[in-house]
């Protein structure tokens, strides 16, 4: 059964195996998107690969980059020439993903020395059960992509023929950040302030780090919507966010933007409007 799963991922399926899958395409659920950080994202599935088709969707993300579980299931380590270092996927929906050239550096310098263990491609023991959005691998160049970073992300309705992930990854949600459900984190944000009023704060991000631990990514532009209690710093010059009237400012504001300390839920992994409050807002040079 595992050898043919990896088959599969790595040669390509026959065009008659992939309509056959059609009627199946339905069990895939809305994913969260696999990686944090920013994407350069576009349809290359079937793409010519030698004698074959290309199985899945191959996205363009700096080296390092947090890779995610797209739903909640069971990860299963892999390894093979072509792929590197891999990761399987087995989502509670009954599909599986497949995850490729997974990270096999010690450091930033392409060295290869680092083999496909946990620490360095994974983030959690084989056979971990893990939440959709919760860190699994790190972004890498293993196997044939050597010296070319990115991700190789399959999809396989109830664990059969590949189908385009493209339709999927397009409305996935987009994690601002990845962590443990449950875990405590707060967040740095960076981008510009473009409206305040009614005890809220928006911003279009286009950095964030994570802490505990973590480090400024650069990250898609997107709205993120912030609480701001009365008792949170905003500068002067920044509006008054206790106003009663929403205010779209003129002229977006560079600022930095952090966050109070709270547990990881789904909710707060994809940024959604007023579930993170701010602690602090200031202007940027």
């Amino acid at each position: 059964m595992f050898l043919s799963l990896l088959l599969l991922g790595l040669a390509a399926v026959a065009g008659t195996a992939r309509s056959a899958t059609t009627g199946a395409e339905g069990t895939v659920p809305k994913l969260v998107f696999p990686l944090v950080a920013k994407t350069d994202l576009w349809d290359n599935y079937g793409d010519p690969r030698g004698a074959h088709s290309h199985a899945g969707i191959d996205m363009e993300n700096p080296w390092g980059a947090p890779i995610v579980a797209v739903e909640a299931g069971r990860v299963s380590y892999a390894e093979s020439g072509l792929g590197g270092c891999m990761l399987y996927l087995y989502g509670r929906s009954g599909t599986m993903y497949l995850y490729i050239h997974l990270n096999n550096d010690l450091t930033p310098r392409n060295d290869n020395r680092g083999g496909c263990v946990k620490d360095v491609t994974f983030a959690v023991p084989n056979g971990a059960r893990v939440s959709a959005g919760e860190p699994i691998a790190w972004n890498g160049d293993s196997g044939d992509a050597n010296g070319n970073p990115h991700l190789h992300f399959e999809v396989h309705p109830g664990g059969g023929a590949d189908v385009n992930p493209f339709q999927y990854l397009k409305r996935a949600s987009r994690p601002l950040f990845s962590a443990k459900l449950g875990s405590q984190f707060s967040l740095g944000l960076r981008g510009e302030l473009i409206a305040t009023g009614a005890g809220t704060v928006q911003l279009e991000v286009d950095r964030v780090r994570h802490y505990p631990g973590g480090h400024w990514l650069e990250i898609d532009e997107r709205a993120v919507e912030l609480t701001m209690p009365p008792d949170a710093l905003l500068a002067p010059s920044l509006g008054d966010a206790s106003s009663l009237v929403h205010r779209s400012l003129r002229k977006p504001i560079p600022v930095a933007a952090y966050t109070v300390r709270m547990r990881t839920t789904t909710e707060a992994m994809i940024g959604a409007n007023g579930v993170l409050t701010a602690s602090r807002v200031s202007p940027v040079p």
